[in-house]
């Protein structure tokens, strides 16, 4: 719609110019100025008129979605197979492919994580990266091929007990309307006060509930917090949990250089015990891996271990 009112105005200006240089009357550089500028004064409602309704076509798109949503009737049965109570071993890609609908998106993918490494994934936008992450965690199922983790074949594994052995932190990372403790803990009365204070000290990030006059007692939600202290807290978080593996998706991107160093620093604190996967754009990211995935196309480009 944008592109329409410009469009117009565009037209409305080469109307006036090609009337005003074809009149045989005298016309001031000036009065042609004054009636251009109010055409472009006549954008400004014909714009916000364009953005409605593309805030509408948006809405229909979205009650579709939802319908959609509505109408599923089959729940993911998460406790049907086997319970693995352990995954901490080695990762392994076999001919992995997969399909939305009737679209390939991942083709014959196959290569290996080995148990306590540092492994990013990169690649160009829509290549199928965060796809290749989803698919792990179990949210698709795979078409054909197989994902092992220490030899199990996941599809085997019940969904359960295959996503409590992972943290996964989004780009985006959700914070509750609920107390510092609570959007940390989840809810796990396990994790006490002591264990979160550590985890803020250990990284060098104490300053982020000194802020709050009720410490971690204080009700957070986003418009307190930077983009940075919201992906730390999320890492709080995942580490708190004690995962075997951690997924981050572009977990330094839109933020400063220096919440960039503590959060790279606290991904090298965590590989040392667990396995980290990491979906990356930046260079600083990408060069502190153990090893690199680069995807094109939806197949393995090259891999370049270290």
């Amino acid at each position: 719609m944008y592109p329409s009112s410009l469009l117009i105005e565009a037209f409305g200006i080469y109307a006036i110019l090609n009337y005003a240089l074809n009149l045989e009357l005298s016309i001031s550089l000036g009065s042609i100025y004054l009636v251009i500028f109010y055409v472009k004064q006549c954008r400004s409602p014909l714009s916000e008129m364009f953005d409605k309704m593309e805030e509408i076509q948006t809405c229909f798109n979205s009650l579709a979605k939802i319908k959609v949503i509505l109408n599923e009737k089959d729940d993911e049965d998460i406790l049907t197979g086997e319970n693995a109570k352990n995954l901490n071993g080695d990762i392994e890609f076999k001919n992995v492919c997969m399909k939305y609908v009737d679209k390939q998106v991942l083709k014959d993918i196959s290569f290996k994580i080995e148990r306590g490494s540092k492994v990013t994934i990169a690649g160009k936008t829509g290549v199928g990266k965060t796809t290749l992450t989803n698919i792990f965690m179990r949210l698709y199922d795979i078409s054909s091929g197989q994902i092992l983790i220490n030899g199990y074949d996941i599809s085997k594994i019940s969904i359960k007990s295959l996503r409590d052995n992972i943290s996964y932190i989004s780009q985006n990372p959700y914070i509750f309307a609920d107390t510092l403790r609570n959007n940390i803990t989840l809810g796990d009365e396990n994790i006490t006060d002591t264990q979160i204070l550590d985890k803020f000290k250990k990284i060098g990030v104490q300053n982020i509930y000194k802020k709050f006059a009720n410490g971690l007692d204080e009700n957070i939600n986003v418009t307190k917090l930077s983009y940075g202290e919201l992906q730390i807290i999320s890492f709080v978080r995942a580490i708190v949990h004690k995962s075997n593996i951690y997924i981050f998706d572009e977990p330094t991107s839109n933020i400063d250089l220096k919440t960039e160093k503590l959060i790279q620093n606290l991904i090298d604190s965590i590989s040392q015990n667990s396995t980290v996967i990491i979906v990356a754009h930046r260079k600083s990211t990408i060069e502190s891996s153990d090893k690199i995935i680069y995807l094109k196309e939806g197949q393995v480009d090259r891999i370049i271990s270290k």
